[in-house]
């Protein structure tokens, strides 16, 4: 007779069930109804593991044991279990969101100001970023490549200033950037990888090397009311990691070079760094 799969166990795992319970829930589907030793025997399991399981199981109202001698299991059809464990879940999902906003409203801030955390993995950054956005009050900035973009697409942003610029090569993109955001207060511009590969005026020496490493779709720089910053480096790379930082220094340099960045790409206007010629003179 085939084994359980080890998938099955391990999506049940997620619906909450420990090993011994998912397995001793899947032999009962498999086996109509059974004693317990039949279940020991099929299972390989111990006497007390599927005694425990068959108890926890029917407590849960997963399994229904029959007045016997000796006793017999049967199992919940697959369709009510699965319902009645997502049911579950997701009461203790709403009953633990309600106590975390609590929490989260109570905040204790313990976190440096020259704290910089990183965030490994697509599926976190998402997270990180949709976080972000929902928790903006009054300004957003962002300047992404096409790789993020997906991400703040189905976000509702809030009545909020949006700054946006999307470094992608799709002709069409901006009118769709319009259609999604529109009736928001939002800056969209969407430049070609050309035009970011152009080295602005204070750029050093070796940029045109460095352009060779870059990655531009990996792009991503976020500010959030000036408060909290997410940022990756365009670099190639295989595997994408984020920097995350509060540290109010580094917010105002990214954004002092982000405005620089828009000027020159939205309005097309050079800036440099150099001095207005009364400081010059009173430097020499």
């Amino acid at each position: 007779m085939e084994c359980i799969p080890v998938p099955l166990i391990k999506s049940l795992n997620d619906l909450g069930l420990s090993n011994n319970e998912a397995s001793v829930y899947a032999a009962l589907v498999l086996y109509d109804n059974a004693e317990a030793k039949e279940i020991i025997d099929y299972l390989s399991l111990s006497k007390p593991s599927v005694y425990e399981a068959l108890d926890r199981l029917t407590d849960m109202g997963l399994a229904v044991k029959r007045v016997t001698k000796p006793a017999r299991y049967s199992a919940i059809s697959p369709g009510m279990a699965i319902n009645l464990l997502m049911d579950k879940h997701r009461s203790a999902g709403e009953q633990a969101l309600a106590a975390l906003i609590i929490l989260e409203k109570k905040k204790v801030l313990t976190e440096k100001e020259d704290a910089l955390w990183t965030i490994y993995g697509d599926a976190n950054i998402e997270y990180k970023i949709r976080d972000l956005l929902g928790k903006a009050k009054r300004q957003i900035s962002c300047m992404i490549g096409e790789r993020y973009l997906p991400f703040i697409e189905n976000v509702k942003i809030k009545d909020v200033s949006l700054q946006l610029l999307v470094i992608s090569d799709d002709s069409a993109l901006l009118g769709k950037l319009q259609k999604l955001f529109s009736g928001k207060n939002a800056d969209l511009h969407v430049i070609s990888t050309e035009q970011f590969k152009v080295p602005p005026p204070f750029a050093p020496p070796e940029f045109a090397e460095m352009s060779k490493f870059m990655n531009f779709e990996n792009t991503l720089e976020l500010i959030i009311d000036d408060e909290e910053l997410l940022m990756v480096p365009p670099f190639i790379s295989s595997s994408v990691s984020v920097l995350n930082t509060r540290n109010k220094g580094a917010i105002l340099q990214i954004k002092m070079f982000n405005q620089l960045n828009w000027k020159r790409f939205t309005d097309g206007e050079e800036m440099s760094f150099s001095l207005p010629s009364a400081q010059k003179k009173k430097r020499s």
